[in-house]
């Protein structure tokens, strides 16, 4: 890779609130003076941080918008053909080309070319999700870009998306990506299962700003203890199972919840809090900002990740706001799914129980209403988030990734 490598990351939407991991890789890989663009297939839902405005990362967007009515793509298709005829032909007919199946003759490759614009070579091409990587795949073979690629993998793209379209869906990727990159080793296992190559797959664990979540010294604290879970308010979540465990629990456990997070299960959960008689005990705090959020872990006594996989098999890859959680020093009541057991370590920075089961995560709550055994967790959890989640440390380890693409023996994606 060169001294100032030239790297496309690809994300489905961007800036998107829900998704600062990944904005925090870009920050990361801007602040090593990468020469970054940001392919962003769909438009953002998020606001700039003050950080993201000093790097600069709105100047780095190539806007794309695969989802606009169809109507609009092929009425803007002869231009964008025009355009990109006069500069690459050959990039322009392979847009359209049958081989490019529904996405070409739907205008979404041009969408993309549009977006690009001088596309070129990159050092390194990195798809955020997996199926970023087929639709770069079809980018690629256009001949609008080209380079060695990675993709990372985070969950649902190797669970829900396995289940919904089949065990071969990846195969033209895991052929032809140069690095998988899932963020557990549960996900890597998962990856192998369906096909992908052991030598191409990589753990790469997502980072957190140590400095957002500073560790909190709990000791001396008086009232009822809180506890926190934060989520979008889908099945995958769990939180159900946690407000039931929580009426279990009655007296043995005093904690009070926070429940932060919106989504098309809340009228559901919050007439299932009125009917356990837990209304005096439970809050919804709807979507908050990563500040708030912060701000929010600080003011708790334990975390509770009681997540589960939906009927539609969609799983968790690693929440990272579990990391996020252990850095104020929280511990955290997590299920044994995914790749929560590789964080939440059971009896030493945590405790874990199993999906759904309601009767488990009561008795684990009634345990941390000890203070003395919430204290004895809170060092073991920060420092797992130093050791494997510092944000500088994935950031160096990213960027070495995507050099190792980039050498020569590894060759071009375009073969």
């Amino acid at each position: 890779m060169t001294d100032r490598p030239r790297i496309l990351l690809v994300a489905g939407g961007f800036p998107l609130a829900s998704e600062t991991f990944v904005r925090e890789q870009c920050l990361q890989l801007v602040e090593r003076e990468v020469d970054l663009d940001i392919l962003a297939l769909r438009p953002g839902d998020g606001t700039w941080s003050d950080r993201e405005r000093r790097a600069g990362l709105s100047g780095r967007i190539l806007a794309a918008n695969i989802d606009r009515p169809i109507s609009g793509r092929i009425s803007r298709m002869p231009l964008r053909f025009v355009s990109r005829l006069v500069r690459d032909p050959a990039a322009a007919l392979g847009a359209v080309h049958p081989a490019r199946g529904w996405r070409g003759a739907s205008g979404q490759i041009l969408e993309i070319a549009s977006a690009i614009g001088r596309g070129g070579r990159y050092d390194a091409i990195h798809c955020e999700f997996g199926p970023m990587g087929r639709i770069m795949l079809e980018v690629i073979d256009a001949g609008i870009v080209s380079g060695p690629m990675s993709v990372a993998f985070y969950g649902y793209d190797i669970t829900r998306e396995t289940q919904k379209h089949g065990d071969r869906v990846y195969d033209r990727l895991f052929e032809r990506a140069s690095l998988l990159l899932p963020n557990s080793q549960y996900l890597a296992t998962r990856l192998q299962k369906a096909g992908a190559p052991p030598e191409k797959v990589r753990v790469h664990r997502l980072g957190i700003r140590l400095d957002d979540f500073p560790f909190v010294d709990r000791g001396g604290r008086t009232g009822p203890p809180i506890l926190l879970a934060v989520g979008r308010l889908v099945e995958k979540k769990g939180f159900e199972h946690l407000v039931r465990a929580m009426r279990l629990a009655g007296d043995r456990s005093m904690f009070r919840g926070r429940i932060v997070g919106d989504g098309p299960l809340r009228a559901s959960l919050e007439d299932l809090v009125e009917s356990s008689g837990l209304s005096d005990r439970v809050e919804f705090l709807g979507w908050r900002t990563g500040r708030e959020v912060s701000e929010l872990m600080a003011e708790a006594d334990l975390f509770v990740a009681p997540s589960v996989t939906a009927r539609d098999g969609d799983m968790e890859g690693m929440p990272l706001v579990i990391t996020e959680a252990m850095a104020t020093g929280l511990p955290t009541i997590g299920s044994r799914h995914s790749g929560i057991p590789e964080v939440v370590m059971d009896g030493d920075n945590g405790l874990l129980v199993d999906e759904r089961d309601e009767q488990g995560l009561a008795d684990a709550l009634a345990f941390f209403s000890d203070p003395a055994r919430r204290m004895h967790a809170a060092s073991a959890a920060r420092q797992v988030a130093e050791d494997w989640f510092d944000s500088r440390k994935q950031g160096d380890e990213l960027l070495e990734l995507l050099g190792s693409m980039a050498a020569p023996e590894s060759g071009d994606i375009r073969g």
